[in-house]
């Protein structure tokens, strides 16, 4: 969706740019034969509507509107901005297209079987299991592909809290931080979760905050809240690898004292930050000492356990 939009939005820039130099040069070719003009609040439009660099150039290459003062001060500034904000939008997207891709075992783990259901959901995934009473939301790590988190769901769908794993948007959960929103008192299920990996960890603490009342839990992994969360109610699990050499454990320290004084902190000896995915080693990570199986498998296991 993410590359639709970007090839749509780069060909409106592109076409509104040159129907503002267009019509620049005809007004200007008008008003030097005497033929009917364009309005200028139409010229001034198609400026503010993106076309401000289109319009920009009509005036200098065609000599035309340059003593208009209102032309003067605002297609100049119109183009700026509007340079400054699409400037803005590549560079997003160029960051965002370097991502960590799911492994095969990921995308194996997207397929249904007797135990767990996977179905889709719009771009998002629901992993439906034997369990028929808690639901919990996922948040994704930042610049990973979704996909790359169904062995872990599926395991703790199989474990008995189905799960819908939730496909943000640039790969970047800050984009889609009120998206668990959407599952809340979804029919069938009693009690909700909310979760995430790194950055998604922390996205879905803020989204918590801002909505204990619709929640029953909490789960951190590799992350840390930094809203205060020490009055919520909310069961929280908070794990970690002893290997992971991503997560800030200073920040994590200093964090800590926004979760609940019964939150559950899981140490999993030999496990890292990336392997609560499959995608593969991450930069900076430390060498983990358990295989992603076996650290996904304590890790459902605890979520399980916080949510009985």
């Amino acid at each position: 969706m993410e590359q639709a939009l970007f090839v749509g939005i780069s060909l409106y820039m592109l076409v509104i740019n040159v129907i503002a130099f267009v019509a620049f040069a005809t007004d200007k070719r008008y008003a030097q034969r005497g033929g009917r003009r364009i309005p200028e609040r139409r010229l001034l439009f198609l400026a503010a509507a993106g076309g401000g660099l289109g319009a920009f150039l009509g005036m200098r290459i065609c000599h035309h509107k340059t003593q208009k003062r209102r032309f003067k001060l605002w297609v100049p500034l119109l183009a700026v901005l509007q340079l400054l904000l699409f400037g803005c939008f590549v560079a997003l997207n160029v960051y965002a297209a370097d991502y960590y891709h799911a492994d095969e075992r990921a995308q194996a783990a997207l397929a249904s079987d007797d135990a767990v259901t996977v179905r889709e959901q719009g771009s998002d995934y629901l992993f439906d299991g034997p369990g028929t009473e808690a639901l919990l939301v996922f948040y994704p790590g930042a610049k990973v592909q979704t996909e790359a988190y169904a062995p872990l769901m599926r395991e703790v769908a199989a474990g008995g809290v189905d799960c819908v794993l939730v496909d943000m948007p640039y790969y970047l959960a800050f984009f889609g931080l009120n998206r668990a929103g959407a599952y809340l008192g979804t029919e069938g299920y009693a009690h909700y979760y909310v979760g995430g990996h790194s950055l998604g960890g922390a996205m879905a603490g803020s989204f918590a905050a801002g909505h204990a009342e619709e929640l029953d839990g909490l789960v951190l992994l590799a992350s840390y809240a930094t809203s205060d969360l020490s009055g919520s109610g909310l069961a929280v699990l908070s794990a970690y690898g002893s290997e992971d050499g991503v997560l800030n454990r200073e920040s994590y320290a200093k964090n800590y004292g926004h979760l609940p004084a019964d939150t559950q902190e899981l140490v999993i000896a030999g496990g890292n930050h990336a392997q609560f995915g499959d995608y593969g080693a991450q930069a900076g990570d430390g060498t983990a000492q358990i295989s992603a199986e076996e650290q996904q498998a304590l890790t459902a296991e605890a979520i399980a356990a916080l949510a009985q």
